[in-house]
């Protein structure tokens, strides 16, 4: 894919609530996070589980890049994303997703084709297959509706 079809940030539309906070674990930009019992920033733990759609966003102050992961300790970027609001998010691997597929939590920071039992986070707005690693996937933000 060229520059041209592959966003270089997090953010493609609408404005979320900035925040900061310190990574417990490493963090890839455009994985959902969320804080543990001690305050730090770590990726989404519960598969389909309900929750805030905070995205880590690209550090781009010191020219950091989508692809430049947070390590564990460094101070992770990261927004909270309004209904309506397009991310450039995370995907799982193995995933079939077109475009309209409702998304929710892998468990693991990234988001994963949702099932009707699922808390939906975004609805995708392309079409994208990830094999045996990770990719991502531009979607609406599309929390507190149900799949049904």
């Amino acid at each position: 894919m060229t520059s041209a079809t592959t966003p270089k940030t997090i953010r493609l539309g609408g404005c979320g609530i900035q925040r900061e906070g310190v990574a417990a674990d490493a963090i890839t930009p455009g994985m959902l996070v969320v804080k543990n019992s001690d305050g730090e920033v770590i990726p989404h733990d519960v598969a389909d589980q309900e929750g805030q759609p905070a995205f880590a966003v690209e550090y781009d102050l010191t020219g950091r890049g989508i692809d430049d992961d947070y390590a564990d300790g460094d101070n992770v970027i990261y927004d909270v994303f309004p209904q309506g609001a397009m991310v450039y998010a995370a995907l799982a691997a193995s995933q079939t997703i077109s475009e309209g597929d409702k998304l929710t939590s892998d468990g693991a920071g990234r988001l994963k084709a949702a099932s009707d039992t699922s808390f939906v986070y975004a609805e995708a707005r392309e079409d994208v297959t990830t094999t045996g690693s990770p990719g991502r996937v531009k979607c609406e933000i599309m929390t507190g509706r149900g799949i049904a």
